[in-house]
């Protein structure tokens, strides 16, 4: 007993000789011990993070970056979600809340070339908790994370995307109806010299919010074209949808 009491006292002089604020020693032991924070982020795609993958600390997922940690494992969770399990050292540890956003980040939006995740930091944090090791949280993409804090000009962009959204395919409804299959391609030809022209969150925009229902307007007008056998007219189609497709996975 007196050899664990002499253990304990010693630790308590060493991180007490060590540390300029000798006021709590105790806080000193505890901060010795403490491990490294082990969480759970769930991705819908994980965006070729591996293990190994970098996790790093920023204001801004785009901004100035301190590296903090890495990614153990990726695999799929019960949800169907990827679940990127990060060890995050225990000296940033203090840095990390519940609402801490865990912004994944691929080479389309960041100077580096391999994926990596950005946990930004909160700007105020004194009413946050502070997030246990073994938690699980939803990550975001960098684009979510831009919409959730978007400003106005964003919020616009969006807004004109819906907008135009709506509209198109409205008109390619009516050109299916009608089998206007030149109208149709005409429409995409369009489409695609317009979306040359995007930004590369407007390009991401698109991705999401319209090329899901884009395809099944195409595959409907394509249905058409193959009960017809007209296999020119398909083929063309589907270029100018591969064509689409490429401009927003640059």
């Amino acid at each position: 007993m007196k050899q664990y009491v002499s253990i304990i006292i010693s630790v308590v002089a060493v991180l007490s000789f060590n540390t300029p604020c000798l006021a709590n020693p105790l806080s000193n032991i505890f901060s010795f011990f403490q491990r490294d924070l082990v969480v759970n982020v769930l991705y819908k795609n994980h965006q070729n993070l591996i293990q190994g993958s970098k996790v790093f600390l920023a204001q801004d997922p785009k901004g100035q970056k301190v590296l903090i940690g890495k990614v153990e494992r990726v695999y799929l969770s019960e949800s169907e979600l990827s679940n990127v399990e990060i060890i995050i050292e225990k000296k940033y540890r203090d840095k990390i809340f519940d609402t801490t956003p865990f912004v994944l980040m691929s080479n389309r939006f960041s100077k580096n070339p391999n994926a990596h995740i950005v946990a930004v930091s909160l700007s105020d944090a004194s009413d946050k908790m502070p997030l246990e090791s073994g938690a699980s949280v939803n990550g975001v993409t960098y684009i979510e994370y831009k919409i959730a804090t978007a400003g106005e000009d964003l919020k616009k962009i969006m807004d004109s995307i819906k907008k135009q959204n709506d509209e198109l395919l409205g008109q390619l409804e009516s050109y299916i109806d009608a089998f206007d299959t030149d109208a149709f391609h005409k429409k995409m030809d369009d489409l695609a010299n317009q979306m040359s022209e995007f930004s590369t969150e407007q390009k991401e925009i698109f991705k999401n919010e319209v090329l899901p229902s884009l395809r099944k307007k195409i595959d409907e007008m394509m249905e058409k074209l193959q009960e017809q056998n007209n296999k020119e007219k398909s083929k063309e189609l589907e270029k100018q949808l591969e064509e689409i497709e490429g401009l927003v996975n640059v």
